[in-house]
């Protein structure tokens, strides 16, 4: 090739990854997904879509939430396009999904995937401290998640498990042997639930959350 002779890079542009674009989602669970989405998708589109994985019919109780740039929590405007929505205003691509909207009575809601993520973030806003409750109610509550989450106590040989599991609320600034003391409170507590099925703890945790 003569030196001085430049041949012109075409550029190869992916239609798909210009008409589309990937979010995560970070569950009540922990958990992070995520959705590709059209750029014209709008937030009502990215809830339906996470509402499908998690098999929940009754959506309108849910939303989505991001952190602003001033790093405040600020709840995406579904009938919006998201991309440009998150690009206007979230510090990163990343959105929560949560319950937006709280009924008077958990017997409201009718289907037990919706139940289950009452419960969870019922339990998150317990962990979190968003929801307070006195020590002896945090043991009681911190009994029937565990039964919620593993089952019955028989099915484990000790309870050393319990030591990994956060069970009370953040904000306590508990010593090493008040927390022992009341983990062994807390398998009391479980043992206490056993053959009660998960369903009725999760009911029973989500109850107290609305009283």
């Amino acid at each position: 090739m003569p030196f001085g002779l430049k041949l012109r890079r075409t550029r190869r542009y992916n239609v798909l990854s210009k008409n589309c674009f990937v979010t995560r989602i970070r569950l009540l669970d922990s958990n992070v997904i995520e959705c590709t989405l059209s750029v014209e998708s709008t937030g009502q589109e990215c809830l339906e879509a996470v509402a499908q994985r998690l098999e929940l019919r009754e959506t309108h109780y849910f939303g989505l939430w991001f952190l602003s740039k001033s790093q405040q929590a600020r709840w995406v405007e579904l009938e919006k396009p998201l991309k440009k929505h998150l690009d206007k205003f979230a510090n990163e691509p990343l959105l929560f999904f949560g319950v937006m909207f709280y009924v008077p009575n958990v017997s409201w809601l009718q289907q037990e995937a919706t139940r289950y993520q009452y419960y969870l973030q019922v339990k998150k806003d317990v962990l979190e401290g968003r929801l307070r409750c006195p020590l002896e109610q945090a043991i009681m509550l911190a009994g029937l998640a565990v039964q919620a989450d593993f089952g019955d106590y028989s099915r484990f040989d000790s309870q050393d498990f319990l030591r990994e599991y956060v069970l009370f609320p953040m904000d306590l600034a508990l010593e090493e042997a008040v927390l022992e003391e009341l983990t062994q409170k807390v398998a009391q507590e479980h043992k206490a639930h056993r053959t009660i099925m998960e369903t009725v703890s999760i009911w029973a945790f989500s109850l107290w959350g609305f009283s």
